[in-house]
């Protein structure tokens, strides 16, 4: 008999539980089974493993060298069996390629871009308002990919340990205005014009909106007043309706009854994100990832008249 990675992982799975009772339970085997076939694996190895007492079992001088040397494995295996399920054509068992996304031109778009770059994944999106959610999925290994909108600032908090981000795009916040609105006929609009309006804007969404949105309105010497806390098809009706004015992105679709116009200095920026962990299946693919992230915004600037307009006049702004 040879060692093979499943052998380790019994090693690993008895050490881990401190005792063969409660890892049989955990690897969904019954005692005498796992007893046996740890028996197996300490005779190819050529001594105890472990040590067994009423308090369970403890790892010998052996056991902690194997153990050692498993655990430096198979993550390392674990990795090569992950990547390979995103390549290859098989229909038989296809990976689920977990995608969660903040709204944003890439939420949606992106996911075909997975399915043609690997052919053998079944993406899967999840959305998720809240940006600080999705990091965590992704942190925590719920998810295997994020797409996100944060509001560029010099006060942002740092993403969960061990995620890795690329930056797709950064983008000046338009104001949305509905179409009755004064101002709405201008090119573009000063914040401080906009000081005695009454504002909709989504509930705290993690991405610094609140932050950077009161302290821009500081810097134009007022307070915004607040009224309505709405997701966005809520906030574009009361927009549409004369009701409040809202800030979108600059790759906003276009909506009946609301005109989306830039801010004069451009007080406000977004940045679009990819979101990844550092040690995770699309860790070595991040490059060619982004490079799909990067053709799905393009297409979505494309499909923006008033963004392609701005951006005539305006170079593109730095993260």
């Amino acid at each position: 008999m040879d060692l093979e990675v499943r052998h380790l992982k019994v090693v690993c799975a008895i050490a881990d539980a401190g005792s063969i009772t409660k890892a049989a339970a955990a690897l969904g085997a019954s005692q005498p089974t796992l007893t046996a076939q740890l028996r197996r694996i300490e005779r190819l190895l050529g001594g105890a493993l472990f040590v067994r007492s009423r308090k369970g079992a403890s790892p010998t001088a052996l056991g902690e060298f194997v153990l050692a040397r498993a655990r430096s494995v198979l993550p390392s295996i674990e990795s090569i069996q992950r990547e390979s399920a995103l390549h290859t054509g098989s229909t038989q068992a296809r990976r689920p390629l977990r995608y969660v996304a903040t709204p944003g031109p890439l939420a949606v778009g992106l996911v075909r871009e997975l399915q043609e770059l690997f052919p053998g994944a079944l993406p899967t999106l999840r959305t998720e308002a809240n940006m600080s959610t999705a990091a965590g999925l992704v942190a925590s290994g719920q998810q295997d990919l994020a797409a996100v909108v944060e509001y560029v600032r010099s006060f942002a908090p740092g993403l969960p340990s061990g995620l890795r981000s690329a930056t797709v795009a950064v983008e000046p916040v338009f104001v949305l205005l509905p179409a009755t609105h004064p101002l709405a006929g201008r090119a573009a609009v000063g914040l401080a014009e906009l000081a005695d309006v009454e504002w909709t804007l989504p509930a705290s969404l993690g991405n610094g909106l609140f932050e950077s949105f009161s302290a821009a309105c500081a810097e134009a010497g007022f307070t915004a007043t607040v009224r309505h806390e709405a997701e966005a098809a809520a906030a574009r009706e009361l927009i549409a309706d004369g009701q409040a004015v809202g800030l979108g992105q600059a790759t906003f679709r276009g909506t009946p009854g609301v005109v989306p116009r830039p801010l004069e200095g451009m007080p406000l920026r977004v940045r679009h994100l990819l979101l990844w962990h550092g040690e995770g299946a699309l860790a070595a693919h991040a490059p060619a990832v982004a490079a799909r992230a990067e053709r799905v915004y393009a297409a979505a600037v494309r499909r923006s008249p008033h963004y392609l307009d701005w951006l005539a006049d305006h170079p593109v702004p730095a993260a």
